[in-house]
């Protein structure tokens, strides 16, 4: 497993009342991608930064850098980003809407969605643990995560809608459940799951494959008790 760098200074601004608009701007995207080939070329831009930060660390981080990495000029870059803080920050937000994809493609309501529970958290685990594996730069985003004042408002959002997805699917295959415990239960999944993941693929934990395996026991005892819990009212 390739190292995954990080680095202790995050390339955005602190925002103060006064500068949260400018802020605001400074990491909005120039131009949104609304035809196949622009989309393209902003996943080449974002899978650039991501390696470039894998490979190099947040602070050796520049335009020309992803630029080059991408296969593109930076005039053309900088037609959808006007900085590389605005580049990170996509980065950031992209991965997590692509978490909630997958979350949302194996809700049981979803078509092709699971309709056993443990099919349901086991594919869950499978999935995102790939997510993290595959995602360049994986260190240096999750410090962002929590250090990063202009992505509290994107978290916040992405841990709503994450808890949501999961506390209405764990209704869905245990009916009798409580709404406030499937949420609970929803939560704690989560937590537990981001912090293994983060340990095994981010910390590098040399037991990692056995850290990840442990975490479906804990995901399916914890399915366990909800079931019982169920059955119980």
């Amino acid at each position: 497993m390739a190292k995954k760098k990080t680095s202790a200074t995050a390339p955005t601004p602190s925002a103060t009342p006064a500068t949260t608009t400018a802020t605001e701007d400074m990491l909005a995207p120039r131009r949104m991608p609304n035809q196949a080939r622009s989309r393209e070329t902003v996943e080449l831009v974002l899978r650039a930064a991501g390696t470039e930060i894998e490979q190099n660390g947040l602070d050796s981080l520049t335009t020309r850098r992803i630029a080059a990495l991408a296969g593109i000029s930076v005039g053309t870059l900088y037609e959808y980003f006007p900085n590389k803080q605005a580049i990170v920050y996509a980065l950031v937000t992209d991965w997590m809407e692509r978490i909630l994809a997958v979350m949302d493609a194996l809700h049981p309501q979803h078509p092709e969605g699971c309709q056993d529970m443990l099919t349901y958290l086991g594919t869950q685990v499978d999935q995102l643990s790939q997510m993290y594996i595959d995602q360049p730069g994986l260190g240096a985003l999750v410090t962002m995560l929590s250090s990063v004042p202009q992505l509290r408002d994107a978290v916040r959002e992405h841990d709503e809608r994450s808890i949501t997805s999961v506390a209405s699917a764990l209704q869905y295959f245990a009916p009798g459940v409580e709404p406030a415990e499937a949420r609970s239960m929803a939560h704690t999944i989560i937590v537990i799951a981001h912090e293994l993941l983060c340990e095994a693929i981010v910390r590098e934990a040399p037991d990692a494959a056995t850290l990840i395996r442990n975490l479906k026991v804990c995901v399916f005892a914890l399915a366990a008790r909800l079931q019982l819990s169920s059955q119980t009212l």
